[in-house]
């Protein structure tokens, strides 16, 4: 998690689509979240970045959206509700607790079956036309659904970095992790512990009172 948006909205710590889509939301247990995703131009150029779609299709999709512009304010609302749902979902797994799929299961029925791939480098993407703005969603609910139905489901942690609360795959052989990223949240957070370890049980200094 960065305190850059630009940056934040381009890391992927997760480890799963369905979970680096929950972290959109910077900042996510604080008290100032921070929206990665405003609008549907930003979804699609945050699903090219994350390799869900190809570009050609995302490219197609922008036209759409350009030409009726209700109809992809319309299809925000649909994104926005996916995520609460994998967020929801996610917080229930790492609980050890059943998680509600109704909301997720109803979209499921209206999804497609999954297309044939294409190779993209380093890996395949789905190959989606571009002819219907809810094309992105599709990939996310794939990949959560393949999260539910392994071994993942037993594994969702979140950042416990102060204020991030991103979600991620602990694929540590104990099941150790701690941050979504260690380089990023981890150290962070190391800074801050042992700032406030060095100043525990100083006195504090009392502040001069303020001009009225």
């Amino acid at each position: 998690m960065s305190r850059d948006p630009q940056r934040a909205a381009s890391q992927f710590f997760g480890g799963r689509a369905c979970l680096d889509f929950a972290n959109t939301v910077d900042w996510r247990t604080s008290d100032n979240p921070q929206e990665l995703i405003p609008d549907y131009a930003t979804f699609l150029a945050w699903s090219v970045r994350r390799g869900t779609m190809s570009s050609r299709a995302a490219a197609r999709l922008k036209a759409l959206a350009d030409a009726d512009t209700a109809a992809a304010a319309t299809t925000m609302d649909s994104v926005l509700s996916l995520r609460a749902e994998i967020s929801k979902i996610a917080d229930a797994l790492r609980d050890h607790r059943a998680a509600d799929l109704t909301a997720v299961n109803a979209m499921i029925g209206q999804t497609p079956p999954q297309p044939s791939l294409l190779k993209r480098e380093p890996a395949y993407l789905h190959d989606l036309r571009g002819d219907d703005l809810k094309e992105p969603l599709w990939p996310l609910l794939w990949s959560l659904t393949a999260v539910l139905t392994s071994t993942d489901a037993t594994r969702i942690g979140c950042c416990q970095a102060t204020g991030c609360g991103w979600f991620y795959v602990d694929e540590s052989p104990n099941r150790t992790r701690l941050w979504c990223s260690s380089e990023v949240c981890g150290n962070r957070e190391r800074v801050r512990r042992a700032y406030a370890g060095r100043n525990k049980g100083k006195p504090q200094r009392k502040r001069a009172a303020s001009r009225p």
